[in-house]
């Protein structure tokens, strides 16, 4: 009882303040504010944790920059429960082969699985209290005026969310209520399985990763589904222009995605449309890819989670930033996209001096849009050969693979690299619950 009332009393503050809080006049108050969080987080939490015990810690410089295979080998030492590595495994493990996510490990601690495209799965820990603010901060931030007033409307219907996600958790069923009902359509099923049973539920708000989302939406352009979602967000894969404009088209709503990972909740679109890091809870160190600092690989510093810390956590994702202002009026970092991870790059030779050259995935994703009429692909580089593979019709599958290799055989030449060796495949869709990945560097040149 008193558990729930402590979760209770969590997710209401936590609600508040992210809904109506943390409103800053300017980039460099925020910071000021941030500063002196991460100070109390460094004297007050992190020493409770047997890795940083004995480490100095006065200065968030003075920590090591750590990474997923550092974290799992320091697993136990980087918690504060003591929870070994297998112990946490196993319990995640026996959910997902189960499919019961209920049971968590003593003191209420939550053990989860990523989905593990890097090769290396992560798993992550979060105590009660650290659910019930997620589940607020999720609610609070992205919940449309709409759907806001019918949550607290009791006289309205309750407003029905379908998660349709390789794995369920105790995150996100933290905040069922008598307001608030959830589906969850497992991706290890067939999507026929599930087809009918979320146009018989009706949900206002549908969650699933870009790649569901869009096979949804072609369900629903054909006629296999009938629903009008008020409200759609992508999670667990990057959201693409492409996407963007067939969700747009299927529910007449433009989508917004939310930024998350092992190591926490790190963005979500805001009301404006745009995507912000959300530095209220994260501190962020960017590491520059370009020098035009347009792009980086972020070290961050969650200053609110005390079970697991992740403390200059360097993060593989790759990200764009884009400088505008944002209407929304936050001054959160402003993101123009996602990139995906540093091994979404893929790498050509200079054709005057045989350096090798990036190849940034949103180069890619733009060239392919325009390309040719592709509803899936994926391209994959090993050395100087990439092998592309693409989802299209029969009748026009050969005229297709021209139009590509075309493509980038014209964007080499614009930017002067040479050409990779092209080797098509025959198209192989992902496993049930596999995270889609688009581009993938498996060995440079």
């Amino acid at each position: 009882m008193l558990r729930s009332v402590f979760a209770a009393a969590i997710f209401l503050k936590a609600f508040i303040l992210a809904r109506w809080g943390y409103r800053f006049p300017d980039r460099r108050a925020l910071e000021r504010w941030q500063s002196r969080r991460v100070v109390r987080y460094l004297r007050r939490s992190l020493g409770a944790t047997g890795f940083y015990r004995d480490r100095a810690r006065s200065r968030l410089e003075d920590l090591p920059v750590i990474n997923k295979q550092a974290m799992l080998a320091n697993f136990q030492a980087l918690n504060r429960h003591d929870i070994s590595l297998e112990t946490a495994t196993a319990l995640a493990l026996r959910a997902e082969a189960q499919r019961d996510f209920r049971p968590t490990l003593p003191g209420g601690i939550t053990a989860g699985l990523s989905s593990g495209t890097s090769g290396h799965r992560g798993v992550f820990l979060v105590s009660a209290g650290e659910r019930a603010a997620w589940a607020a901060t999720i609610l609070a931030r992205m919940l449309d005026a709409r759907s806001f007033r019918q949550l607290l409307n009791p006289f309205a219907p309750r407003l029905k969310v379908t998660l349709c996600l390789r794995a369920n958790s105790n995150l996100y069923t933290a905040v069922r209520s008598l307001r608030l009902s959830f589906q969850f359509c497992d991706l290890l099923e067939s999507m026929a399985q599930w087809l009918e049973a979320i146009a018989r539920f009706q949900p206002d708000i549908l969650v699933a990763p870009a790649s569901v989302l869009r096979q949804l939406a072609a369900a629903q352009t054909c006629g296999n589904l009938d629903i009008h979602p008020r409200q759609v967000i992508s999670v667990a894969e990057v959201l693409e222009p492409d996407d963007a404009l067939t969700l747009r088209r299927a529910w007449d709503c433009a989508p917004c995605q939310i930024y998350q990972c092992t190591e926490g909740l790190l963005g979500q679109t805001c009301a404006a449309g745009n995507l912000h890091l959300n530095e209220e809870f994260v501190h962020i160190e960017p590491r520059w890819l370009d020098a035009a600092h347009d792009r980086f690989t972020p070290l961050i510093t969650d200053f609110t989670r005390t079970t697991q810390a992740f403390a200059r956590y360097h993060l593989d994702d790759v990200l764009r930033v884009d400088r505008r202002p944002c209407p929304c009026g936050k001054v959160t970092l402003r993101l123009a996209s996602i990139e995906g991870r540093q091994d979404d790059t893929l790498w050509l030779s200079d054709a005057r001096d045989l350096a090798l050259q990036p190849v940034f995935p949103d180069v890619l994703r733009q060239m392919m849009v325009t390309a040719a009429a592709v509803s899936d692909y994926r391209i994959a580089q090993r050395g100087n050969e990439w092998t592309v593979q693409l989802s299209t019709p029969a009748s026009t599958h050969d005229q297709v693979r021209r139009q590509v290799a075309e493509a980038i055989a014209g964007l080499c030449a614009r930017l002067g690299w040479r050409v990779p060796t092209l080797n098509f495949a025959a198209w192989q869709p992902p496993a049930a619950g596999a995270k889609r990945r688009r581009i993938e560097c498996a060995q440079r040149p």
